[in-house]
Parts: C-alpha cells; structure tokens; sequence
C-alpha cells in the first residue's frame, strides 16, 4: 500500500536517514550504478532543428557506461533506456531502485525559449530547492513530460505541474542521500571544468521528478544547452560527446574511489586512454586519535574540520554508549530538527586525513562518509577542500 504524500513527508523529516537507508544493498561501494538518459520515444526533449535531445543524451549514456563497463568490470551498469523508446519518469526511479543501485545519473540538455538565449554551459542538480527558488523554471520544463502519462497525478501522488506548492514538496524527497548527492554533482562539475569548454554553471538543487523516489544518491545533469550556439554545435558532434562522457566517467570514478577509500583513481582522455591514477592514500588501520601538528595548523588556519558521520538516530543517545564500540570516545553528536541526531567520529583537519577516517569507520559502521564543518555551519566537500587542500 503507498503512503500517503503527507504520511511521507512526516517520515521523511523525522528520520531521513531511515526512509531510504535499507535500499542500497551495497553500501560502502559502488557496485552498481543506472544511467538514465534523458527522454526518448514520443518524447524528444528540447530540439534544434533536426538535432534532438534524446538522441545525444542516449549517445553520451551508451559511451559512458561502456567506459565503466572497460575500466571497471566489478561494477554493474544498467540503462533506463538503451535505444529511442519511452521510459515515464517513476520507471526510471523504479529501475533504479529494483536493481538495488548506488547511483543513479541522469543526462539531459538544457534549452531556453527565444532566438537570442545566451545561456550557455553546464550544471548538475541533486533533489531539492535553493533558497531562492532559482532553479524552479528548469525543472518545470523538464517536469512537464508527465503530462504523456496516464493518471500522471496518481503516480506522482498529487503533483501538479506548474504548481509551485507541489515543487516545495517535493524538494523534501531524496532528504536522506541529498549529501552525497551533492558531492558527486560537485565532483562532475569539476570534471566539466577541467576537460571540456563547457562553462561550469554549478551543482544546484531542483525539484526534479526524475529523482523523487530514487533511493540512491542521485543527480540530474544538464550537459549545455541545445538553444546556445556554441554548446550546440559541441553537443551534437562525436568528439563533444565523447568528451562530455569522459567527464562523466571520471567524476563516477572519482567518487567510487572516495565511496570506497580506494588508494588510487582511474581517468581517462577523451580518446579512452588511462592518463595517470591519483587519491589520497588509505594506511591506517586503526581510528584516528590525533592530528599532526602540521593538519593542526591548517585546520586553525581555514577554520574547516573533517568529521566522518557513523549513525543518524531518531533519538539521542550518549555519545560513550556501547552501540558506538570502540570509537566511543572519539564520538560528538549534532541535533538537526527535533528528533534528527547525527553521530560523528574525529575532527581531523585535512581531506586525506578524512578519507583513512572514512575507510577505518566503515569497518565497523557500513554507511559512514566524510563530512565538513566550520563551527556549526556544514559546508559541501568541495568547498572546504579548496580552503584546506592548499
């Protein structure tokens, strides 16, 4: 039996953590990941002329999950759609969500109505809504699709499209992996900046329908725009393709190696060919107690430390409980809303030292990651790796 939208809501503010917590079968690795490419079928997406939407994100899809499929034989790809037919957005969540996956990308290209748009560039979104609404007219156009479903309200449980009150609620959905999703949206964008002309219009937040029940870190990327002159004539071609892919499959393989505490990270050039590994390296093989005086000083000096998040609990419990086993006395606890307890191990003061505190944890707490605070205030990896990474 479905729950009710409000019956979820109330679920999904209380424990978020625990709305979603038990679909990833495997968690602490990236086993397998569902690679959604955007429209399809009856449904073109944005169109130019006779170039297509559906036609490049199908084409970028198919590249990179070959390069996983190359590079990484463990890992499990799945497509939504692997030629031109139509997939309604829930399938999507659903397929992803029936394969037990641990990430879920979405590819799109982005267009503005008007002979004279200048948008240009690229920017990958995880569920949500900014503070200033900023983002709603993006996933209204790509949202509107719904309207080819049958009984689209049924489905998406009384969303309305053009409503803004049904885009407020649904930025609620995805709460419990809205963090990690974040951080692989700003590692693709990062990728986007180094090997491609794209200009990098960021990792921001929209209430995207594609991404509502995925239970999953999950992102939706705009690879340009189709409108744009420039981002066309790129997007549409081979070699443009191909770059955007390889962008693609180096962000998922630097996230996997994050996610995993992996030593080393695969990247690629546009031509297929492995360029060089990098990635802080995992020794440790016990909890970190202490900091170097040298990470002591960085840490003073940025005001960033590194903490790895262990538990997330509906209510509060002392941080020297037994439940925590040998990482007892290094535990701190932050309370979020009035029945949200996060639990964390550390401070440390630099990303490496984030990542060996990551991979010890998980061998004890499956789900643990990294995560970055300056004073009270979390701050995205990214960021506090600019301050602290120097």
């Amino acid at each position: 039996m479905k729950l009710s939208l409000f019956s979820f809501l109330v679920v999904t503010l209380l424990v978020p953590n625990l709305v979603f917590g038990q679909a990833v079968q495997s968690a602490g690795k990236v086993k397998t990941v569902v690679l959604d490419a955007g429209h399809g079928g009856k449904d073109p997406g944005t169109v130019h002329g006779k170039y297509y939407e559906k036609d490049v994100t199908l084409n970028v899809a198919l590249s990179l999950g070959k390069m996983i499929n190359e590079n990484y034989p463990d890992v499990k790809v799945i497509y939504t759609r692997s030629t031109d037919v139509y997939v309604t957005l829930n399938d999507r969540g659903k397929i992803a969500n029936n394969a037990a996956a641990d990430l879920f990308i979405s590819i799109h290209v982005d267009a503005i109505d008007g002979t004279s748009a200048t948008a240009t560039g690229a920017t990958t979104y995880v569920m949500g809504l900014d503070k200033q609404n900023s983002n709603l007219d993006v996933a209204m156009r790509e949202n509107d699709v719904i309207v080819m479903e049958e009984d689209y309200t049924t489905t998406y449980e009384g969303y309305i499209p053009g409503s803004s009150e049904s885009f407020i609620i649904f930025s609620l959905m995805q709460y419990a992996y809205q963090e990690q999703s974040m951080d692989f949206a700003e590692i693709v964008q990062n990728h986007y900046t180094r090997s491609t002309p794209m200009r990098d219009r960021g990792a921001r937040q929209a209430p995207y329908l594609v991404l509502w029940n995925t239970s999953m870190p999950s992102v939706l990327t705009e690879l340009g725009y189709m409108s744009h002159s420039e981002d066309r004539a790129f997007l549409i071609s081979q070699k443009g393709q191909q770059t955007m892919a390889t962008a693609l499959f180096n962000a998922f393989s630097e996230y996997k190696s994050k996610v995993e505490g992996r030593a080393s990270t695969i990247f690629l050039t546009d031509g297929g060919n492995t360029t060089g590994t990098t990635a802080p390296t995992t020794t440790a093989s016990k909890p970190a107690t202490t900091t170097t005086a040298t990470t002591t000083t960085k840490s003073a000096d940025s005001g960033v430390q590194y903490y790895v998040q262990i538990s997330t609990l509906t209510e509060k419990v002392a941080t020297n409980s037994s439940r925590f086993g040998s990482w007892r006395s290094q535990v701190s606890v932050r309370e979020f809303g009035p029945r949200t307890f996060k639990y964390y191990v550390g401070p440390v003061a630099t990303y490496s030292e984030a990542v060996t505190l990551q991979a010890n944890a998980r061998k004890d707490f499956k789900d643990a990651f990294a995560v970055a605070f300056e004073g009270d205030k979390q701050l995205n990896l990214s960021e506090a790796r600019k301050r602290t990474d120097k």
